[in-house]
């Protein structure tokens, strides 16, 4: 696996990112993110349409999300992962392109299948050295994969509650993972008081926050 990815290390960047749909770079986080279209959401459809949902006030839905550029990038990215060799390019494109040691998966977007979970896990084994965050509310892949497999230590798994001023449910997270909420009791994401910005603060990362809330949308 390391001899494949020296390999691809070789690319430059530019290769990679053709490949891959490059990575995101959100405005709020010390790190760059992996994102892929809202609309590809599986639980997130169907809880856009839920009154007092999270996923009713998506902020992937609107804003600078919805620019024509800003949706092809998403295309794009959501497109390549149909690549068998997805797990290994992102890899390289990570290692390559990312120099913080922290990384957040789906600023926009969530897990679309069990596949791809296995290769974001796989992707957090081949770069140890990586932090990597991983907010869903697609429990039962999660939960399916975590009754079976062990989770790599540099990647936090946070399974999102579904609704504004609510939490994830010990049926929804039997493992005990730690999560997110909005509105609810938890670590204060201090964003909003910070020019909506991490800066210094990496909770969402460490997995001995139980539960990170953030201010409501």
């Amino acid at each position: 696996m390391k001899t494949q990815i020296n390999e691809l290390m070789k690319m430059t960047v530019k290769t990679l990112h053709g490949l891959t749909g490059g990575l995101s770079k959100p405005s709020k986080m010390p790190c760059h993110g992996y994102s892929i279209p809202a609309r590809h959401c599986k639980i997130g459809q169907k809880m856009r349409k839920v009154a007092g949902s999270i996923c009713s006030v998506c902020y992937a839905l609107k804003g600078r999300y919805v620019f024509p550029s800003v949706q092809e990038a998403l295309d794009r990215r959501y497109e390549s992962m149909k690549n068998a060799n997805w797990a290994n390019l992102m890899s390289a494109l990570i290692a390559k392109q990312e120099k913080s040691g922290f990384f957040r998966w789906h600023d926009s977007g969530d897990l679309q299948s069990a596949k791809h979970l296995e290769d974001i896990v796989q992707i957090a084994r081949n770069l140890p050295d990586v932090c990597f965050w991983l907010p869903s509310r697609e429990f039962n892949t999660v939960n399916e994969f975590v009754l079976k497999n062990s989770i790599p230590k540099n990647l936090t798994i946070r399974l999102s509650a579904l609704m504004l001023n609510g939490k994830v449910t010990e049926r929804q997270n039997p493992h005990g993972l730690p999560t997110s909420s909005a509105g609810a009791d938890g670590f204060n994401c201090p964003s909003s008081r910070q020019g909506n910005k991490c800066l210094n603060c990496r909770a969402c990362w460490d997995k001995a926050e139980p539960n990170i809330t953030y201010k409501k949308q």
